[in-house]
Order: C-alpha cells, then structure tokens, then sequence
C-alpha cells in the first residue's frame, strides 16, 4: 500500500487496545464540521497494522465528502480493527472485541457513529448499542434501517441508470455488458438486478464458491484480476479500494466504470489518466452514498422507510448528472468536480462557525 495517498487532516485520530481483547482499535473522525462523523467499523485481516490504519484515514476522509457531496448532514469517520493473519476470532472472543470498540466509541461522546463495514453486520451494530447509543445501521428488530447493504444497492443503481444516460445515451441497461467486481450483498443483488432488466453479465470474486451465483445468473465468471481488464460498457468495482492504478489504466477496456467499493482510486492522478483515455468514471463517494444516505435518513432524520429510499434514488442521480455533464463541460475529472462540491459546503460549514 506504499503507492496510496494517505490524507492526515482529521480532527481525531486514536490508536488504543482494547482492554479485553488486546487488539488494537483505530478510530478516526475526519470532520465533524457538518455533523456527527459517521462511518463503517471494519474488522478484517491485514497484513501489517498500518494498512489497517491507511485503510481508516482515507476511508473516514472519503465519508467526509461522500456525506458533504449529498448534503446529508453528517460528518466522515471509520473505524478498523486490523486482525493479524491467522487469527480467528471465537464467538467469545468477538464479543469482547466489539465490546471494546463500544467502549473507544462511547468515550468520543457522539463524536463518531458506527455503522456495518468489512467483518461487521446489523447484529454487530445492535450488540454494541447496549455499550453505546452511537451505533447505527442496526437491524429493524432493533429499530434501525436494517444495515447499509440495501441502501447502497439502491443508490449505485440509480448512479449507474443516470450515468448511462448521461454517458452513452442510453435509457436502458438492455443489452449492454457489465462487468460485477465483487459478488458480497450489493454486487449480487445488483447482478441480479441488472439481468433482469436484460443486461450481458461477467462477475467475479475472490470466493470461488460464488461462481454458483454466476451459473445461476448465466454470467460469465472471470478471476478479479481479469474481470477488471475485461472489455465491457460498463466496470462495477464492488470489492475493495485501490483497484484502479497509474499502472493499470492502459489496459482497461470498458466505457464507463461505476461502482460501490471505497477509495477505488489508489492516487488522485488516477482520476486525470481516466479522463485521458475518455473513460467515464463516476466517482466512488457519490455512487456509493446511498448506503449511509438510507441508514442515517431512518435512523438520524427520521424518514419512513419508503421517504429514505426515494431521496437516496432522486438525490444520487441528480448528483451523478451533475457531476458528468460538468465534467464534460469543463473538461475535468469527475473526482475534481465532485470533490469541489463537498468542499463548498464543507467551506460553508466553515466560515458560519468562524462568524458564531
């Protein structure tokens, strides 16, 4: 991970051991200058500690200008456990674990809100909120919106029917070919989705048990690394980040790439490169801002469950239109324009708390 760029703006960052388990929680809150800092706990394996901790500082600095790029009133932060090869957790063990992380969260007084990340889910968010009230994407037993996973399905298929619009003048998916990077909860219920409507599928994951879900939709079913360079209309990342390099980008073949993993991007200068070779890329904290748009519309805003998904499905295509057709017009990255979206408001934000 030595070639990612590391932001190291935030208003806090902490590093502390949980006093259970041992193992080391990173939480780190980006802005709090439009809100709560909200974003995912993720507890997965990592080969050293510090990629664990990049993945928590640039993944939290992401959620600031997702959450500021749709005006949803809240703030960036992340959580990451990083777990050391080889280590699998009891069901003991990972009760003490979140345990922990409740404890780190609760002593930030609201600073930061926890929700489902990599290695976590609903239940995990409703077992900690007995430790601390800042958790959300809890389950609807528990009165929550019931997870992200739903809510960021949703708005990556109105980002990626708005873009094709926009980009290649279409009012259909039909008949145009997909490539599904990552088949966990949203790239399979978007896989499905888009077969449906009469889309041509290549899927991939690095569980090669999936590949029954590929027979099942009659996709093809390609290696991660191949069903990023395959030729298609339409690239789907919907695994993890950092997947597009200055390396790589040569030997992309594909119109158009939208999709819901984080920080797809491994250096800004990525985003100029794709420009270049005239590839569409509608940026990752805009396509995939339905999840914490749905989860915080029920359980901060107070939406009824039907409001919180239109104004996912209305909000990301009119930020997606926006973004592209701006971008065309001036010329420059999407990244750039939508960054400069949430920065404006980030800057608002700013300037009211220098006059107060």
């Amino acid at each position: 991970m030595s070639q990612i760029q590391i932001p190291t703006d935030h208003e806090h960052v902490q590093v502390k051991p949980g006093r259970r388990t041992g193992l080391p929680v990173m939480i780190a809150v980006h802005s709090t200058v439009l809100g709560p800092a909200i974003g995912g706990l993720r507890i997965k394996h990592y080969e050293h500690a510090s990629d664990g901790l990049t993945d928590c500082l640039r993944l939290s600095h992401a959620m600031t200008y997702k959450a500021a790029a749709v005006d949803n009133g809240t703030g960036g932060g992340k959580a990451v456990v990083p777990l050391p090869g080889g280590v699998t957790l009891s069901p003991s063990q990972r009760s003490a674990l979140l345990l922990d992380i409740a404890e780190h969260i609760q002593s930030l007084d609201g600073a930061y809100l926890a929700g489902p990340d990599v290695g976590t889910g609903p239940e995990d968010m409703d077992f900690m909120y007995r430790r601390t009230r800042w958790t959300g994407g809890r389950s609807k037993a528990a009165g929550g919106a019931g997870g992200t996973t739903y809510g960021t399905f949703v708005g990556l298929l109105s980002a990626i029917n708005t873009a094709v619009e926009v980009t290649l003048g279409r009012n259909s998916v039909a008949g145009l070919r997909f490539s599904i990077v990552g088949l966990g909860g949203i790239g399979a219920l978007l896989a499905k989705t888009l077969k449906e409507q009469g889309a041509e599928l290549i899927v991939s994951d690095i569980d090669p048990t999936k590949e029954a879900t590929a027979r099942k939709l009659g996709a093809q079913w390609l290696q991660p690394e191949e069903a990023l360079l395959a030729k298609c209309d339409v690239l789907v990342p919907c695994a993890l980040g950092g997947v597009f390099t200055i390396q790589n980008i040569s030997s992309l073949r594909c119109k158009l790439i939208c999709g819901a993993a984080n920080n797809q991007l491994a250096v800004d200068s990525v985003a100029t490169a794709l420009l270049e070779r005239e590839i569409v890329y509608v940026p990752d904290f805009i396509a995939s801002a339905g999840g914490l748009m749905y989860a915080s519309g029920v359980e901060v805003h107070n939406r009824s469950e039907e409001a919180a998904e239109k104004h996912v499905r209305e909000g990301i295509a009119q930020n997606v239109r926006m973004v592209l057709l701006e971008s065309r017009e001036i010329e420059i990255p999407t990244v750039d324009v939508a960054l400069t979206l949430g920065q404006r408001r980030l800057d608002a934000a700013h300037a009211r708390l220098a006059v107060a």
